[in-house]
């Protein structure tokens, strides 16, 4: 049977020998948000390395639906599934060498009309990760977090850099409550010795995206494979960069190596800053076929959506530092987004 466009690129990352394989070959892995996108794919990267590359690795889901859970990754003597929500906490069964918390409400829609449901589920995540990971032995956790922690700032932005946020507004929930998160993380390591660092990750996507995606870059997607223009609800002059999933996966799996505790990263793929709008006109050049072109509309109840703030440009210098590469280019990622939608057409 042909692999999957995922499976492909997560057997790619399995093969290469610059990974730091050989601190996670033999350990077992506890990943939350396995169904995610990014999780999933982190979990087909570590089940790619132990099923073709001797890579012995035992996995640890907790997941809130079992049952599509092993729809997607399957059983095996090398998957173990524990029943979780996120908020809740952990069961004895939850150990092992590293944790990756991935599980976290990700729909703009829900930041926006769901505030307190949000907040709570990042922080609730948070406590429960902290009371695991403070009565364990993981020798590294690594927490996602997201760019938006730095509210409205100009020019290049490292980890050491704050902008604002408004507190009254209920798109902030999401920003608001990663940054909390953040300070619990960063107060366990200090606190209680927790080994935990957190990745702020440049806005994601790639293979394994959903056609029914809601975010803009998917809207993109759908107009051009439908013939259709895109059409822009801003003037498209917000700036900022973008990461692959894979390149996340990357990024997540040497943060667990050689990641500090207690310490932010920064993960984006400097060569993909762009405008909204050159994008857009992009994704109509390379992909479009002579059918899309770019208009201007209006949405005031979308608009509402948007992160704040006009140009954020991740200094990811601290991560490069480490050994981490970012490789694939906004072209490759619209392209294997399109992949994955043409293999369930």
């Amino acid at each position: 049977m042909a692999m999957s466009e995922a499976q492909r690129t997560a057997h790619e990352i399995a093969a290469n020998q610059a990974m730091p394989w050989g601190k996670i070959d033999g350990s077992t892995v506890v990943i939350t948000g396995a169904t995610g996108l990014i999780g999933s794919q982190v979990v087909r990267t570590l089940i790619e390395r132990t099923n073709n590359f001797h890579g012995s690795i035992k996995l640890i889901l907790p997941v809130r639906n079992v049952i599509k859970a092993e729809m997607m990754f399957g059983r095996s003597d090398s998957i173990y599934y524990v029943p979780w929500k996120i908020g809740d906490s952990f069961s004895d069964a939850v150990k092992g060498d590293y944790f990756i918390h991935a599980a976290c409400p990700t729909s703009s829609t829900a930041f926006l009309h769901s505030p307190i449901e949000v907040i709570s589920d990042i922080v609730d995540s948070a406590h429960a990760v902290i009371n695991l990971l403070s009565t364990s032995s993981f020798r590294q956790c690594v927490c996602l977090s997201t760019m938006e922690v730095y509210g409205s700032v100009e020019g290049r932005v490292d980890e050491r850099m704050n902008g604002a946020l408004d507190t009254m507004n209920p798109r902030s929930s999401y920003p608001e409550a990663k940054r909390l998160s953040e300070c619990l993380f960063a107060s366990a390591s200090s606190e209680l010795g927790v080994p935990i660092s957190v990745v702020r990750l440049a806005q994601t996507f790639g293979v394994g995206v959903p056609r029914d995606d809601g975010r803009v870059f998917a809207e993109f997607g759908r107009s051009v494979v439908s013939g259709q223009d895109i059409v822009l609800l801003s003037d498209g002059s917000k700036r900022n960069s973008y990461l692959s999933v894979d390149d996340a996966v990357t990024a997540i799996l040497f943060l667990l190596v050689h990641g500090n505790s207690g310490e932010a990263y920064n993960a984006a793929n400097p060569a993909t800053f762009c405008s909204i709008l050159e994008m857009a006109q992009m994704v109509v050049e390379d992909f479009g076929l002579g059918k899309s072109t770019v208009v201007f509309g209006q949405d005031a109840e979308r608009a509402k959506t948007f992160r704040p703030g006009a140009v954020l440009d991740l200094d990811c210098s601290k991560l490069m530092n480490l050994g981490w590469q970012p490789s694939h280019t906004l072209h490759e990622m619209y392209s294997a987004m399109f992949a994955g939608w043409a293999e369930h057409e």
